[in-house]
């Protein structure tokens, strides 16, 4: 027997988990759509760290105060280094265009976005049902407890065999529309491959 409000804590952590789980799948469309980009400034504090050890390993106070205080000038606040950290630059393909040219039809290599070329869905999950034949009792601080069916003995030969129809989970994934940012960076996308395009 387990207490009835641990069950409710496992059932919403595991569906917390599996709603976060689905979420993270949504920032997979950087990785898969586009290249990270260090910028110079990122490298430049990397080497600085680097030096910092070093100085620290060779008992040097005096460079090691130094290079902490160069440090020190780097913005600490991570919202901040988590936007100038990298560049995102979109993932390619080269496709060719047919042009009519004045010596006939010519190809226009046009470098192409490859998130306009895929379709976006973000699932999102709509609600869960869970159901169970449980048995409940209460104990003398009125602390509520469940157990589930006991196992169910079949016919004369005293075979026990458990009932593994009491417990019911069902989730339901739906399509979700890409958020607002990411339809606004493809619309963009898909403006600046029109205006390559010829024709």
């Amino acid at each position: 027997m387990i207490k009835f409000q641990a069950l409710m804590q496992a059932v919403h952590q595991s569906i917390h988990g599996a709603a976060q789980a689905v979420e993270q799948s949504g920032t997979k469309h950087i990785n898969k759509f586009f290249d990270r980009i260090e910028k110079e400034g990122n490298t430049e504090k990397e080497k600085l760290k680097e030096q910092l050890s070093e100085a620290i390993n060779n008992g040097d106070r005096a460079l090691a105060n130094e290079l902490v205080a160069q440090l020190d000038n780097f913005e600490d606040d991570d919202d901040l280094l988590a936007e100038g950290e990298a560049t995102y630059r979109p993932k390619m393909v080269a496709m060719a265009f047919p042009s009519q040219g004045p010596d006939g039809v010519d190809s226009t290599i046009v470098n192409v976005p490859l998130i306009t070329l895929c379709p976006i869905s973000s699932p999102r999950i709509k609600d869960v049902k869970f159901s169970a034949d449980l048995e409940v009792t209460a104990d003398n601080t009125e602390d509520l407890f469940v157990a589930f069916r006991a196992p169910q003995v079949s016919g004369g030969d005293n075979t026990v065999t458990k009932d593994t129809t009491n417990t019911h989970i069902e989730i339901c994934l739906v399509g979700h529309e890409p958020p607002e940012g990411l339809q606004k960076v493809i619309e963009g996308y898909e403006k600046a491959l029109r205006a390559q395009i010829p024709g």
